[in-house]
């Protein structure tokens, strides 16, 4: 039989019995929506985590130098880490293009900052995130335009407004300078710490999430040097004379060994981990794919008896076992196909709705479809294939009997 046939008899069947056919496909759609959503909030989850805890550069090419210390007393002095003069020492090297200390992120998540000028000297406790709804007294809230525009602005709590620029009227629109970096202050909110008296207020600022981690949420790290190489150089060649000479003339080589540092193994360590808790919670709630199956495979049954004298029929006509078994196998993959459809459309939409409460986007891509497309079409094939075997057993004689 021409598979065009298989497919369109395959649809036939399952809407001439729609209302069973939904409630069979029901627990498809639940399994595979359960999947689907654990899968995007997790790799959302992973993308968020990497991106805040490491500055790394995954590309290949930056390098990286530490310093492996003989004993732990040399890593936790004060004046530990790659000296400037080592830094320098390195930029003058022909082969090397750029050098640095290496930039990683801060991993508090609230974390405090400190406002300095002539007049003032105040403590602030910093929010990121990607909009705000306050309680405004003044200006606006910060949006996601900002947020993903990398807007240099700001929303500051009364408290911080009156003490750097005397009133919150006064502050709107004018140049907040922090670290060398001056925002914009676009709004002024009434305080939100909790505090019961004004005496124990926390001065809080908001920024947009994106322009904090690209201004202000990266430090430097002074125990590693990140390095960039000429284009004629073979960066191999090249970082190992430029550990070569760090370990014959730099200041630190008295203490320890300056070597090759690849940050990326930490990355793809930690990706691997929250790879593997996804997989293992996806496992759980897969389960109820094994009760779906169970599901379709019943109804599969119920079909193959209702229509006893429709394949007494196709047999009488001269079709064989193997037609009659793909036909109803085509019928329970059309069905699981369909159910995984509309269970993957319904788990992205979850997925987006949640990520709505959440600090990290969730975006579709071709793994959650392979997931949801190939699941479905293993538990139609898998729970079909004895429904429809004993469909394709049954002898005319029986039949007609």
């Amino acid at each position: 039989m021409r598979k065009y046939i298989l497919w369109r008899t395959a649809f036939r069947s399952i809407f001439k019995n729609k209302r069973r056919s939904f409630l069979t496909m029901v627990g498809i759609i639940i399994g595979i929506a359960a999947v689907i959503t654990i899968v995007a909030l997790g790799n959302g989850f992973k993308r968020n985590i990497l991106s805040e805890t490491t500055g790394a550069d995954e590309s290949g090419q930056t390098k990286y130098i530490n310093i492996k210390y003989n004993d732990f007393d040399n890593l936790v002095k004060d004046d530990s880490g790659i000296s400037q003069t080592d830094k320098n020492m390195v930029a003058n090297l022909p082969e090397v293009k750029t050098v640095s200390y290496y930039k990683a992120m801060k991993k508090d998540s609230n974390p405090s900052i400190d406002f300095y000028d002539k007049n003032t000297k105040l403590t602030m406790t910093v929010q990121p995130t990607k909009k705000t709804d306050l309680s405004l007294l003044n200006g606006r809230q910060l949006n996601s335009a900002d947020n993903d525009g990398l807007n240099k602005v700001v929303v500051l709590d009364e408290v911080v407004a009156k003490q750097i620029f005397g009133s919150k009227e006064a502050a709107l629109n004018q140049g907040f300078d922090l670290k060398g970096q001056v925002f914009t202050v676009v709004g002024v909110s009434a305080n939100t710490s909790g505090a019961i008296s004004p005496q124990n207020y926390e001065p809080l600022a908001f920024f947009p999430k994106k322009t904090y981690t690209h201004y202000l949420g990266k430090k430097e790290d002074h125990s590693v040097l990140a390095i960039t190489f000429n284009a004629k150089n073979n960066d191999a060649a090249a970082m190992n004379k430029v550990v070569k000479q760090l370990n014959l003339n730099g200041e630190s080589r008295l203490q320890g060994e300056y070597q090759n540092y690849d940050p990326t193994s930490e990355i793809k360590q930690l990706g691997s981990m929250l790879d593997n808790l996804t997989l293992f919670i996806s496992a759980v709630a897969a389960i109820s794919l094994f009760i779906a199956g169970v599901g379709v495979m019943n109804m599969m049954y119920i079909s193959v008896s209702e229509r006893t004298k429709e394949i007494g029929i196709r047999r009488a006509l001269g079709a064989n076992a193997r037609s009659i078994k793909l036909q109803f196998l085509f019928e329970g993959i059309v069905l699981t196909i369909s159910g995984g459809i509309i269970g993957y459309i319904l788990g992205i939409l979850i997925a987006y709705g949640a990520s709505f409460a959440l600090p990290f986007s969730v975006r579709p891509d071709l793994m959650t479809v392979l997931i949801s497309i190939g699941t479905s079409v293993l538990i139609g094939v898998c729970f079909s294939y004895l429904p429809a075997s004993a469909a394709a057993k049954k002898e005319l004689i029986d039949i007609l009997k």
